[in-house]
This record gives structure tokens, sequence and C-alpha cells, in this order.
């Protein structure tokens, strides 16, 4: 782990919160003056701590109404890996891209408007040279869906 004190660890956590709320604001809740605060938040970016600042959307409420989760074998005769990896993160519909251990290899996580659309992307990998195998699964309700929370609990320590 990164080494944080408690100051930095209060102001990622307050930057987990809301990240919108001007550095004054954050100063005062968390004891440190605003100078100090935009320090830390340059020292914590530049560290590679904080990849960047950014609202969370719902893609339900965008228009991205079904998500599922793609589970690719690969071909271990195959040079799956180097020919295929950027061309499925230029995939704009993934938003998750996971070397997975287990039966299967890879795991992606998409995002579309529907099935004609999930369809089309599943396609697209099929044609992918060294896809063996492919299983699909349609997420139908989210239960939890915060990334968050393992962060929280490590600066909460």
């Amino acid at each position: 782990m990164a080494n944080l004190n408690k100051l930095d660890k209060k102001l990622l956590l307050e930057l987990l919160q809301d990240c919108s709320r001007p550095v004054s604001a954050i100063a005062s809740r968390i004891g440190a003056t605003r100078q100090t605060v935009s320090k830390r938040i340059r020292r914590l970016v530049e560290s590679g701590i904080i990849r960047g600042f950014s609202a969370r959307l719902d893609p339900e409420v965008l228009g991205l109404g079904l998500r599922a989760l793609i589970l690719i074998k690969e071909d271990p005769k195959s040079d799956f890996r180097s020919k295929n990896e950027e061309k499925m993160k230029a995939l704009r519909q993934i938003s998750g891209f996971y070397y997975i251990f287990g039966r299967y290899d890879v795991v992606l996580e998409v995002f579309v408007e529907d099935n004609k659309e999930l369809k089309s992307i599943v396609k697209e990998i099929h044609e992918l040279e060294g896809v063996r195998e492919t299983e699909t699964m349609i997420v139908h309700s989210i239960i939890k869906d915060n990334r968050e929370d393992p962060l929280i609990r490590i600066l909460q320590g």
C-alpha cells in the first residue's frame, strides 16, 4: 500500500464521497488549510493514487439498459492476447476487461442499449483470432455496484 498519513486518508475519503466540492470545503471538513489540501491533491495525482476526477453516471438512464458479462476461452495455441487486446480495448461497449484464472481466460463487462447490440458485440468478439468459446451472462438485477467500498475499507483501516 502507498505511504499515506491520516490527513491523506481523510482527504481521499472526502474525494471519494464528492470530488466536486470546493477545496476550501474539503479543507474545513478535514481540518487543514486550502493550500495544504491543494498541495496534497497535486501530490496524490502525481503519484498515481488519484487517476482522475469524474462524475458517476447512470448507464441505464443514458440508454444503456443492458449490462452483460462475456466470458472468453482462448485457444492456447493462438497469440490471442497480443493480437486482440488493443481491438477489445477500443470497443466502446466494454467497460471492464480482465484476465482471470479458472475455466475461462477473459471476462468482459459490457454496457449496451439492447439485445441487438449485445448480439453484435458478441459476434464481433467471436470473429477475433484465437477465441475458442464464449459465454454471455446478462445482468438482470444489480444488488451492489460500488467500486469505492474496498477503497474506503483500506482508507479507514
